[in-house]
C-alpha cells in the first residue's frame, strides 16, 4: 500500500508544480485555524476549556488515524520514539488549554496576537537548550516582540487583566513543544507525529478531566456534551488536522522562508472573525502592538534564515 511519505508529497508538488500553490495552501491553513479558536470561544460559555481542548485532540488523532491507516497501515501509527511524542503531546495540550482559557476573557484577535510572541520565545529557548547563538539583531527583535505584547496587554491600566498573560503562557509551552519537535523532526513523518502528539495530549487531558470531576470550579469541571457540542468538538478536531495537513503540503511546495510571512494571515482572519461573530475589534494601541509583534516576528525569522545560510557557508558575516 502506498504511504504518505515525503516522496508522495513531492509527487503532489510535481502535479501542481508551482510556488503559488504552496502559498495558497499556507494561507488556507492559517486562515482556518482562527475558526477553530472561534468555536472554542463559543463553546467556552457552556463547557470547560480543558474539555474543549480534550475534544480537539481526541478528534484530531481520530481523523489523523483515518488518514494514515488506509495509506500506510496500522503499524505506521506507532512512532519510532513514542515517549518523546507523549511529552510533545503534553506540552501542546497545556499550550492549547492555556489559550482556550484566555478566550473566555479576551477578544479573539488580541489573544492570537499575544500568542504570536511565540517565535521570540522559541528563539530564547533554542539558545538555552539547543545552544543556538543569538546576535544583537535577533535580541532586539525579541525585545520588540515583547514590547508589542505589552502594548496589547496594557499593564498598569484599567483595561489590564491577568487573563492577557494566558496567551503568552500558551506561547511558552508551544515553543517548548517546537524545541522538542525539532529534535525528532527527521525521525517520523509529520502526519505520524501529529497523530502521536494527539494521543499523548488526549491521555493527559483525560487525566485532568478526571481530576476536574472533583472540583467545585465550573471552568475545570467537565460536563456531558449534547449532540451539537459533540459536533462542534469534532469540527475543532477536523480543523486542527486539516490545517496542519495544509501547512505540511505548503512547505513541500514552496520554501519556508517564502511562506513564513503568510502565517500572520491568521491575525487578519482572527480579527475579522472576532468582529463578525463576537463584535470585538482591537483598539488603536492594540493595533500598534500587533504591528510590532508581526514586524519583530518576521525579522526574527529572517535572521534565523540568514544564520542557516551562514552555517552552510553561503554568507561570511554574522550578527
Amino acid at each position: 500500500m502506498k504511504s504518505v511519505t515525503p516522496q508522495v508529497l513531492e509527487s503532489w508538488h510535481d502535479s501542481t508544480g508551482s510556488v503559488g500553490w504552496g502559498i495558497s495552501f499556507m494561507i488556507a491553513g492559517t486562515m482556518i485555524v482562527p475558526v477553530m479558536d472561534a468555536i472554542a470561544k463559543f463553546l467556552g460559555d457552556s463547557m470547560a476549556p480543558v474539555q474543549i481542548s480534550w475534544g480537539r485532540f481526541l478528534f484530531q488523532f481520530i481523523f489523523m488515524a483515518m488518514a494514515i491507516i488506509p495509506l500506510q497501515g496500522v503499524k505506521a501509527l506507532w512512532p519510532k520514539r513514542p515517549l518523546i511524542h507523549v511529552v510533545r503531546g503534553i506540552l501542546l495540550a497545556i499550550a492549547t488549554t492555556f489559550f482556550f482559557f484566555s478566550l473566555l476573557y479576551l477578544p479573539l484577535a488580541n489573544a492570537i496576537a499575544i500568542f504570536f510572541v511565540q517565535p521570540m520565545i522559541l528563539t530564547l529557548l533554542s539558545a538555552v537548550f539547543l545552544g543556538e547563538r543569538i546576535g544583537w539583531h535577533r535580541k532586539a527583535a525579541v525585545i520588540g516582540g515583547f514590547l508589542g505584547a505589552l502594548l496589547i496587554i496594557k499593564p498598569g491600566t484599567d483595561s489590564f487583566t491577568m487573563a492577557a498573560l494566558l496567551p503568552m503562557c500558551a506561547a511558552g509551552f508551544f515553543s517548548a513543544y517546537l524545541v522538542i519537535t525539532r529534535s525528532v523532526a527527521k525521525v517520523d513523518h509529520p502526519l505520524v507525529m501529529q497523530f502521536a502528539s494527539g494521543v499523548g495530549a488526549t491521555l493527559f487531558l483525560s487525566l485532568l478531566l478526571l481530576l476536574g470531576m472533583g472540583s467545585d470550579l465550573p471552568q475545570w469541571t467537565p460536563s456531558t456534551p449534547d449532540l451539537a457540542q459533540w459536533a462542534w468538538l469534532a469540527a475543532i478536531g477536523m480543523i486542527a488536522a486539516v490545517g496542519h495537513l495544509l501547512v505540511v503540503i505548503a512547505v513541500n511546495r514552496a520554501p519556508t522562508s517564502l511562506l513564513a510571512p503568510f502565517g500572520y494571515v491568521e491575525i487578519i482572519a482572527a480579527t475579522l472573525l472576532g468582529w463578525l461573530v463576537f463584535g470585538d475589534w482591537p483598539d488603536h494601541l492594540s493595533w500598534v502592538g500587533i504591528a510590532v509583534i508581526v514586524i519583530s516576528g518576521l525579522y526574527v525569522f529572517m535572521r534565523e534564515q540568514r544564520q542557516v545560510r551562514q552555517e552552510a557557508g553561503l554568507l561570511t558575516d554574522s550578527h
